[in-house]
C-alpha cells in the first residue's frame, strides 16, 4: 500500500470488539457496567479518513472520559501534521517546497527542507522499514499516489507513460535526512506517510492514555489497533478478517500490551476489464502488488506495525514471511493470492481457527 491517509480506511483488521462501519459517525461515548471494579468507557469518532475508537477500562468516569477525549485529540493532531491531504500540514508544506515554490536562497541553493524533531524521527523510522523491506515500503511513493485514483465513478488506470514519469521520482534511497533537514535527489520527489503514520497516531494516543494512568484500553484506527494491557483480566481477543469473506474471520488471536496492524486488497478497489486493481501499490512496478490478499502483523510497536504489513505485502508471501521470521517478536499472518493462509511458528499455536469450537 503505500497509503495516503485517504487509503487509511482500507487497511482494515475487522476484529470482534467491533462491528462495520459505513457511514461517518459523529462522535459519542458510551457507558456500562463490566464489572471488575471498573466500567468500560468508549468514544468512537471519525478521523484520518476512517473510523476510530479508543476503548478504555477504568474506575472513575471523569478521568476515563478526559483520557480518551485527549487520546483522540492526540491523534487529531497527528493527523494535521502528517496528512499529505490537509492543505496546511507539514507533510505537505515539504511537498510543495520539493517543488522550489517556496524556499530560503541558501536553502535553495542547498536543496534542504528544514522539519520538525517529530517528523524527522517518523521518516528516520520509515527508512529503517524501507531498508528491510527492500525498497516495497517506500514513502517517497507520493508521485505515484497523485496519478492513481480510487474515489468517484471515473475511476481509471494511469497510463504507462504517467507511470514510468512517476516512478522516476519514487526511490526513498534519494530522500536524505540530516540534522533536523530533508532533501530530495529530484525535483517533484514527495512524501506520503499514510502507511505508517495511522500506527504512529495509535500509538501517540496510547503514550496519553498512559500518562493518564489507563492500565487496561483499546485503540483502534481503522484497523490500526493497539490493546493496553488486560481486559478485566484476561487478554484481548482479537479476530482477522478473511479477505475474500465480508463478516468473516480468519481466526481469532488472544493479546496484549501489542499492536496488531492488517494490511489488506478488499477495501479500495476496481476491476477493469477483469482485472481487480486495488490501492496498495508497489514501489517498483508503479501497478498494484500482486502476490497478497492481506496481511496482518503482530509487534509492540504500531508505527513498525503498519508500515511493516504494507512492506511484506508488496515484497509477497515467501519473502515476507522469511523476514517476519528472522525478527524477535514479531509475528505475521499472510493471505496470498490464492487464498493460502501462511503464520509464523510463534504464532500458530496460538491463533483460534474461526471453525474451531
Amino acid at each position: 500500500m503505500q497509503e495516503l491517509w485517504r487509503e487509511d480506511k482500507y487497511k482494515n483488521l475487522r476484529f470482534v470488539e467491533m462491528g462495520r462501519f459505513r457511514i461517518l459517525i459523529f462522535s459519542f461515548l458510551l457507558f456500562f457496567i463490566c464489572g471488575c471494579g471498573n466500567k468500560e468507557y468508549s468514544r468512537v469518532d471519525f478521523l484520518m479518513d476512517t473510523v476510530v475508537e479508543v476503548k478504555v477500562y477504568h474506575g472513575n468516569k471523569a478521568e476515563a472520559r478526559e483520557a480518551i477525549d485527549s487520546s483522540i485529540e492526540e491523534m487529531k493532531r497527528v493527523e494535521q501534521k502528517m496528512s499529505s491531504f490537509v492543505p496546511g500540514s507539514e507533510v505537505s508544506r515539504i511537498n510543495k517546497e520539493a517543488l522550489f515554490e517556496r524556499r530560503s536562497a541558501s536553502d535553495l541553493r542547498e536543496g534542504w527542507i528544514s522539519i520538525s524533531s517529530e517528523l524527522f524521527s517518523l521518516l528516520e523510522e520509515s527508512v529503517r522499514v524501507s531498508n528491510l523491506t527492500k525498497g516495497c515500503f517506500d514513502v517517497t511513493i507520493y508521485p505515484l499516489w497523485k496519478i492513481w485514483k480510487f474515489e468517484g465513478d471515473n475511476v481509471e488506470i494511469p497510463s504507462k507513460r504517467e507511470i514510468e514519469r512517476a516512478l522516476g521520482l519514487v526511490a526513498y534511497k534519494n530522500m536524505i535526512l540530516q540534522n533536523g533537514k530533508i532533501k530530495f535527489g529530484k525535483k517533484g520527489m514527495g512524501v506520503d506517510l499514510g502507511g505508517i503514520a495511522k500506527g504512529y497516531a495509535v500509538d501517540c494516543a496510547i503514550k496519553v492514555l498512559k500518562e493518564k494512568n489507563v492500565k487496561s484500553a483499546m485503540v483502534n484506527a481503522g484497523g490500526d489497533i493497539y490493546v493496553l494491557g488486560k481486559k478485566q483480566g484476561k487478554p484481548w481477543r482479537i479476530g482477522i478478517r478473511h479477505p475474500r469473506k465480508e463478516g468473516e474471520i480468519l481466526g481469532i488471536v488472544d493479546v496484549e500490551d501489542r499492536a496488531i496492524v492488517t494490511s489488506g486488497d478488499y477495501e479500495r478497489f476496481f476491476f477493469s476489464k477483469g482485472i481487480r486493481y486495488h490501492h496498495i501499490l508497489n514501489p517498483r512496478t508503479g501497478y498494484p502488488a500482486e502476490e497478497c490478499q492481506s496481511v496482518t502483523i503482530m509487534c509492540k510497536e504500531t508505527t513498525f506495525a503498519d508500515g511493516l504489513a504494507t512492506g511484506v505485502f508488496v515484497l509477497g508471501p515467501k519473502e515476507g514471511m522469511d523476514l517476519i521470521e528472522s525478527m524477535e517478536e514479531v509475528e505475521g499472518v499472510i493471505v496470498d493470492r490464492k487464498g493460502e493462509v501462511l503464520i509464523s511458528s510463534g504464532l500458530v499455536s496460538k491463533i483460534k481457527y474461526a471453525n474451531q469450537k
